[in-house]
This record gives C-alpha cells, sequence and structure tokens, in this order.
C-alpha cells in the first residue's frame, strides 16, 4: 500500500509539473521568462537547493541561461565547451542521464571545479534534447546525500524533453514575432511610400489641371491684346507728331507689345510641360 501510495503521488507530481511547464509555454512568450519560471517551479516541487538550465550559445559553450541557488562566481565560471571531463559536457555528449548521490565520491567536477556548488552533495543532470538533437542540459542539485532515487530517472527525462519542447515553442513564438514585427514594419514603409505617391501624383494632376488652365486663359489674354495692341497701334500711326496724346499712344503699344511676349511665354511653357 505505501509503494503504490507512493507511485500515485509521484505520478500526480509528473503531471501536476508537465501542466504548469504547459501553462508557462502558452502564456510566456518569451524563452528566459519560460526558462525561470521552469526552474523556479522545479526548486519548489523537488526542494531543490540548486537548479540550472545550460545550453548550448552560438559559440559552443555550455552556459546557465536560468537557475536558483547558485552563486554569481560559480555561474562565471560555469561556461565552457562540453567535454567528457566534466559531468555536464558527458551528458550533453552522451544524451545520458547522470545521477551522483555523494558528491565526495565524484571522480570530475560538475562543470569547471571540483566544488560542485554550495555545500551540494547530491545533483543529477539530463540532456535537452529538441527534435533529437541535444540542445543543453538540465542540472538539479540537494546539499543531501542520496536524495535522487533511481525513479527520479524517469521524472527527469520526461521534464528535461518538456524543457526542449517549451524552448522550441517559444523559440518559435518569439520568430513569429519577429515576422510579425518585420511585416508591419514593411507595411508601414509600403504605406508610406504609397502615401508619398499619391501626393505626387495628385500635386502632378492639380499642376496640370492649373497649367491647362493658365493655358485658356493665355490664349483668351492674347485675343484680347491683339485687338487692343491693333487699335493702339493704329491710333499712334494716325496721331501726328506734334500732337500730346502721341506719347501715351506709344507707351500703349509698347506695353501691350510686352503683355503679348509675356502671354507667349506662358503659352509656351505650358506646351512644353503637357
Amino acid at each position: 500500500m505505501e509503494t503504490a501510495a507512493r507511485q500515485l503521488k509521484e505520478a500526480e507530481q509528473k503531471i501536476r509539473i508537465l501542466q504548469e511547464i504547459t501553462r508557462f509555454v502558452s502564456s510566456l512568450l518569451s524563452v528566459q521568462h519560460v526558462l525561470d519560471a521552469i526552474v523556479g517551479l522545479l526548486a519548489e516541487e523537488f526542494n531543490l537547493d540548486a537548479c540550472s538550465i545550460r545550453l548550448l550559445d552560438q559559440d559552443g559553450n555550455l552556459c546557465i541561461k536560468s537557475h536558483t541557488g547558485l552563486s554569481r562566481e560559480f555561474i562565471e565560471q560555469a561556461t565552457r565547451k562540453p567535454t567528457v571531463d566534466s559531468y555536464s559536457g558527458d551528458c550533453f555528449l552522451t544524451g545520458k542521464i547522470v545521477i551522483i548521490n555523494d558528491s565526495d565520491k565524484i571522480d570530475k567536477p560538475i562543470s569547471t571545479t571540483r566544488t560542485v556548488c554550495e555545500n551540494i552533495r547530491s545533483f543529477a543532470l539530463a540532456p535537452i534534447m529538441v527534435e533529437g538533437e541535444t540542445i543543453g542540459v538540465l542540472v538539479t542539485s540537494s546539499r543531501k546525500k542520496g536524495y535522487f532515487h533511481e525513479r527520479f530517472n524517469d521524472v527527469i527525462t520526461i521534464i528535461a524533453n518538456q524543457i526542449g519542447i517549451a524552448i522550441r515553442i517559444s523559440q518559435l513564438y518569439e520568430e513569429i514575432n519577429e515576422l510579425n514585427r518585420n511585416l508591419e514594419k514593411k507595411v508601414k514603409e509600403r504605406t508610406a511610400e504609397l502615401e508619398r505617391r499619391t501626393k505626387e501624383l495628385i500635386e502632378v494632376e492639380r499642376l496640370a489641371a492649373v497649367g491647362k488652365m493658365s493655358q485658356r486663359i493665355a490664349h483668351d489674354c492674347r485675343n484680347s491684346l491683339t485687338v487692343v495692341g491693333g487699335l493702339a497701334r493704329r491710333l499712334n500711326d494716325n496721331t501726328s507728331q506734334g500732337d500730346p496724346e502721341k506719347e501715351y499712344t506709344r507707351i500703349i503699344v509698347e506695353e501691350v507689345k510686352n503683355l503679348e511676349q509675356k502671354v507667349s511665354s506662358i503659352i509656351h511653357i505650358d506646351k512644353a510641360d503637357l
């Protein structure tokens, strides 16, 4: 009965943890937020003294991306390329779970030093995989010896796999968000360009309308000026040289001539533009 009760309790715990991780993924779109929430959940559920998620970065180093219970000095020294000379590297490269229940008997460091952490006596490591590729390591630790029983293998395997899925989903969320941001940026740029070209087209059409109107006005003015100019020249020709009005008629003829030239230049410009 005791064994059955324990197994039932462990099964309920696994289901609860998986449900929580699923909730994190659906509600927290940031990869970092999801990792931090998972680390906090595991530390609370298993009463861990330390917990960390280490992922492979672009330079090929295993580095701690989220943690609880680790000192800054340890974190600064923990980043390194995965090799079999450390338990984290061995777990990453072999894809096998590593459980140590007595740190006094270890033959290599967990990462960079033989000091596993602040008085850590037991630790368990599981590879984090995405689509068959190992991308990191989940490390759970306790200050108690013999803390991780063999049944923990199944639990940590399931959790590590779920972490891999959570990371991938969060990455996809971020990729989609980035695509949406780029799409929104392009839409804004295209909209601005369309507005600019629309304004230019409106301006061109306005200038064309003004040009046609000015050409019609210029033609009408030229017809009137032709009549006025003809009458002014005739009046000037019929005025004797001694007549004081002669100077006035000459001025009228000259000014009409100037106006005719200006109107002709307007008509010429409008025709060139059209």
